[in-house]
């Protein structure tokens, strides 16, 4: 059993994930760099610098929330990983990149900016975040495996309910539905925030799985066959 049927259905639902949970992200993100810029100043990080990178970037999100041309927005995206590439504000820009892609349906440029803000994005707090939506983009592409292995480096545990449910969302695509139930229910015991709130337990209840089944595969990652 697959969770959507047709790919068409498959990037329908990353849109909606992506408008439901990206906007937060990249503006509170965003507003907590100013704080961490204060401090890092203090250590010698050039303010003058750090204040070009964040009036790049707030141009960014302007052109994004104002629905500028692609090319418009694109460019202001290149140019800040070109001049400010070793600040956060690139990662966050190329976040702000994939939501942008995907919800033009170019879901291979959004995976490229997403890798951009993993492998070459110097903000390391961001790499998770970066991690998990590009493993949604991985799924949304039926690129499973990837984006099982994507999720394995997500290891702080603050993530853990977040990641949980999106390797649930994985196995279900793949009809692996006892792993699934597993992967929700550690999800929901992990304590932590997940992307659904109530909606994991509606997932849960539809795959009517016993918990006990649920818990005979202690590690779903060790089957992926």
């Amino acid at each position: 059993m697959a969770e959507y049927e047709t790919e068409e259905q498959q990037v329908e639902a990353l849109k909606k994930w992506w408008a439901d949970n990206g906007r937060a992200v990249l503006l509170g993100i965003g507003l907590g760099l100013a704080l961490i810029f204060g401090y890092r100043a203090f250590q010698g990080y050039k303010h003058s610098v750090a204040q070009d990178a964040s009036g790049a970037y707030t141009q960014v999100l302007e052109s994004l929330e104002n629905n500028d041309d692609g090319e418009k927005f694109l460019s202001l995206v290149a140019d800040i990983r070109d001049e400010h590439g070793d600040s956060p504000y690139a990662a966050m820009a190329s976040l702000a990149e994939a939501r942008f892609q995907v919800e033009n349906d170019q879901l291979p440029a959004a995976e490229s900016a997403l890798r951009w803000a993993v492998d070459k994005g110097s903000f390391k707090e961001i790499v998770p975040v970066a991690r998990m939506r590009l493993a949604r983009v991985l799924k949304a592409q039926d690129k499973h495996e990837e984006a099982l292995d994507i999720l394995d480096d997500v290891t702080a545990s603050a993530f853990t309910g977040h990641v949980e449910e999106i390797k649930g969302d994985i196995f279900l695509d793949l009809g692996k539905t006892t792993e699934a139930a597993g992967a929700y229910r550690r999800a929901q015991s992990s304590g932590g925030p997940t992307n659904s709130g109530m909606d994991l337990q509606m997932k849960i209840d539809d795959l009517a799985i016993p918990e006990t089944a649920s818990e005979a595969t202690p590690d779903a990652n060790d089957d992926r066959s």
